[in-house]
């Protein structure tokens, strides 16, 4: 099996406008949340009822393999009739959406996604927020993945004297900077 280079510490907020067989879905209603077949969190049974189903739960850190392209949030019911569990609705949400390149380490993202039941129909909505765990390697502390770590380097002669020109002559001091891309360290 893959070893996991990141966790996922997934808060299930709350559902909206969910329906099965017609009918409004507000209790007995629970989340699964998958990366893979081998990784998967739930949440309580929400039993109270109300408006629309809410948890605020937070799951359990979940692995996050580095082949995975995204994780369904699956939200079903336990049927008071049959004791049987029904799914309600089902979302994929891509990786991409909460790992990206801009994306600052354990940046906490609060997602809304639509529902999809079986025949891939509209069918409601789920509230949740989601954050990137990257585990610490022999407990050194993880850098900061805005800015590569270079060691300080001095300015060259033709640089100073440049600058010195520039404050001379009554220069605006406005830097120009050109984008260099940077591999933070995904996928590794």
């Amino acid at each position: 099996m893959e070893k996991a280079s990141r966790s996922l510490e997934i808060t299930i907020i709350s559902a909206e406008g969910l329906r099965l067989d017609g009918r409004s879905v507000k209790k007995n209603v629970f989340v699964i949340v998958r990366t893979d077949s081998q990784n998967q969190r739930s949440t309580s049974m929400e039993s109270k009822g109300g408006i629309y189903p809410t948890w605020n739960e937070k799951l359990e850190p979940l692995s996050l393999p580095n082949t995975v392209p995204f994780i369904t949030v699956e939200v079903q019911c336990m049927m008071s009739s049959s004791s049987r569990v029904r799914i309600v609705g089902t979302a994929k949400i891509p990786v991409s959406e909460f790992i990206g390149d801009n994306t600052p380490a354990q940046f906490l993202h609060f997602l809304s996604y639509r529902l999809r039941d079986r025949n891939g129909e509209r069918n409601g909505i789920i509230n949740f927020s989601i954050k990137t765990i990257r585990p610490n390697c022999l407990g050194l502390p993880v850098p900061p993945l805005l800015a590569p770590i270079l060691p300080p380097r001095r300015p060259c002669l033709a640089t100073m004297a440049a600058s010195e020109n520039q404050r001379n002559a009554g220069g605006s001091g406005t830097a120009l900077g050109i984008p260099v891309p940077y591999a933070y360290g995904y996928g590794m």
